[in-house]
């Protein structure tokens, strides 16, 4: 072979090796800058919300005195500022938190402590809303920005807030393992999942996302489980807590009907894969005066396929009282369209 062709050949494998290896370089520099960025956007967010979380304390109603020493025993949640208004601070937490409380303070990152004023209690969904006097003091602290819940999907990167085994400010880590879990602990669930860590003491606080936005509140870990971590979803909160400042209370729709799963053997029988059954009508509701019967097969809700009793129980999570809901309902082999009108749920 020509030696002019053998060098040109080794020229060409060291070049080779060397651009290679440049390659290699230049991989392993953009995955460090991925991790490095991944770093910087987890510090930005703790940095960022810190001052709008807060550590929540009770205190029994015949304890006029005060002592601030007392509050390292009586950490019983988290929670997030959401609103801040010319004369108020809104704090959102967990109802279970306050609700056996005659007196609540909150401490925030600083160590302030202030006394917070209950403005109501939503027992189904466990969320209540405290506000507290704005001073000199609590002026400058930022509100937390809720997240659109369609933006929340599975494998987005999270971080859960609180105060746990009154520890004061902790974060933690994870993704969003799941959507619309139920789990059998609320009336109202549909619940996000996370293995991001939820300990006790963190009831209340916020799960963020790496813009700082509230994706969820924190209510509930599986003890006996590692990684199972629950929220609750932010248009639940965000609807929740700005009814009980406007309104005290949460209105809810109401139609008066108990529905169930297909089994697998009426699916066969009907010809159809998705659904629910109405097992109960209660006289008198929107329902009856509709001409919902029970037997009848809800297979759409406002145009909407409904697969299961967890697809209806989500779409009906957002009825209002007024709001008219059209089903398409298979009665007695019949597809017909009802429309009710849904009442306020006493």
């Amino acid at each position: 072979m020509d030696s002019d062709v053998i060098k040109y050949r080794l020229k060409l494998i060291v070049l080779t090796i060397i651009l290679l290896s440049v390659l290699s370089s230049c991989e392993k520099k953009k995955e460090k800058d991925v991790y490095e960025r991944l770093q910087e956007r987890v510090e930005g967010v703790i940095k960022d919300t810190t001052p709008s979380i807060v550590t929540i304390f009770t205190k029994p109603k015949q304890n006029q005195q005060i002592l601030f020493k007392d509050f390292e025993d009586e950490s019983v949640g988290s929670g997030f500022v959401f609103k801040k208004t010319q004369t108020y601070i809104y704090i959102a937490t967990n109802a279970h938190v306050i609700e056996k409380a005659n007196q609540v303070f909150v401490r925030f990152y600083n160590d302030r402590v202030m006394k917070a004023e209950i403005v109501g209690i939503d027992n189904p969904t466990d969320i209540a809303v405290l506000r507290l006097k704005l001073n000199h003091l609590n002026k400058n602290v930022k509100t937390l920005q809720f997240e659109n819940i369609e933006n929340v999907r599975p494998g987005m990167f999270v971080l859960a807030a609180g105060s746990p085994y009154n520890l004061g400010h902790t974060y933690t880590f994870g993704i969003v393992s799941a959507l619309d879990r139920e789990v059998g602990i609320s009336e109202i669930e549909g619940y996000i999942q996370t293995d991001a860590a939820i300990n006790p003491g963190d009831s209340g606080g916020p799960l963020l996302n790496l813009d700082g936005k509230v994706v969820g509140m924190n209510i509930a870990t599986v003890q006996s489980g590692q990684g199972l971590g629950f929220a609750i979803p932010s248009d639940v909160v965000n609807d929740v807590v700005n009814q009980l400042i406007k309104y005290g209370k949460v209105s809810r729709g109401y139609i008066g009907i108990t529905i169930a799963d297909l089994s697998e053997e009426l699916k066969e029988k009907m010809d159809i894969d998705q659904g629910v059954i109405v097992l109960k009508v209660k006289k008198k509701s929107p329902a009856d005066e509709s001409g919902i019967k029970e037997g009848d097969i809800i297979t759409k809700f406002n145009g909407n396929l409904i697969r299961n009793s967890k697809d209806f129980k989500k779409m009906f999570r957002r009825v209002k009282p007024g709001d008219m809901i059209e089903f398409e309902v298979i009665s007695n082999k019949n597809v017909k369209t009802i429309t009710v009108v849904a009442q306020e749920k006493s």
